[in-house]
């Protein structure tokens, strides 16, 4: 039982030798440019917003958030109009930190509203995300994206006795549908789940949210989410 033990043992070093020599072959190659790897590929890279996310997307979009010079800059690469706003700090865990206003997004929102850097980097990928998803399952282009808020002091459902909410720091942002070209309104509250060409695109859209944000939730998850999206850059992370 021990010298099987150790031979599995043996085995399991030797197959973590090959990967991390595979890994750091590959690392080289792309350093000295043999090989093209496509953007975003690696997680210590700055994202570029307007190509897809890769594997990383989140420890990108997390150490982005961190560093809003580089926010910035890569919000400016992107081709976004911002407008930075000065921080606020309201009563206890309410308030907002480098904050920015999106005054010319990839899509258009129905209201402006102060998000972090790091939410706003997030939302732009996200455009570029979903508005692909649209082409793909509608044939179509979103738009507008109708929210239903970023900034709001209160607690996690607006409980009394649980944490404060994402959205008061203005690192979250609820969306409850989508406008396409041809002025169709796709519905999170009407669509979501239907075997419909709109229901197929929020789904997809749901899917691509997830893949950038660190906290997605929806119809899927309780009845408070009947008709949005809650999209959040918070600590945690799931997908609901």
């Amino acid at each position: 039982m021990g010298s099987r033990g150790n031979a599995l043992s043996l085995e399991g070093i030797a197959w973590l030798t090959l990967v991390v020599a595979m890994i750091a072959g590959v690392l080289v190659a792309w350093r000295e440019g043999w090989i093209a790897l496509p953007r975003n590929a690696l997680p210590w890279q700055t994202p570029d917003l307007t190509q897809p996310p890769g594997w990383f997307a989140h420890l990108q979009m997390d150490r982005l958030a961190a560093d809003p010079e580089a926010c910035r800059a890569v919000l400016a690469k992107a081709g976004v109009g911002y407008t930075s706003i000065p921080d606020r700090r309201t009563t206890p865990g309410c308030g907002y930190t480098d904050a920015v206003f999106l005054d010319k997004p990839l899509i258009a929102f129905n209201r402006r509203t102060p998000a972090t850097c790091g939410m706003a980097a997030a939302l732009t990928w996200y455009e570029h995300e979903v508005d692909a998803v649209a082409e793909q399952s509608l044939g179509r282009r979103v738009v507008r994206i109708t929210q239903l808020g970023t900034y709001a002091c209160r607690n996690v459902n607006a409980a009394a006795d649980r944490a404060r909410s994402e959205h008061a720091t203005a690192n979250a942002m609820d969306i409850a549908g989508f406008v396409l070209d041809d002025g169709r309104v796709v519905s999170v509250a009407r669509d979501f789940n239907m075997a419909t060409p709109e229901g197929r695109f929020l789904a997809g859209a749901h899917a691509a949210a997830c893949r950038i944000f660190n906290v997605v939730l929806g119809p899927d998850f309780n009845t408070l989410h009947a008709d949005h999206f809650h999209l959040d850059q918070g600590r945690y992370r799931t997908c609901r």
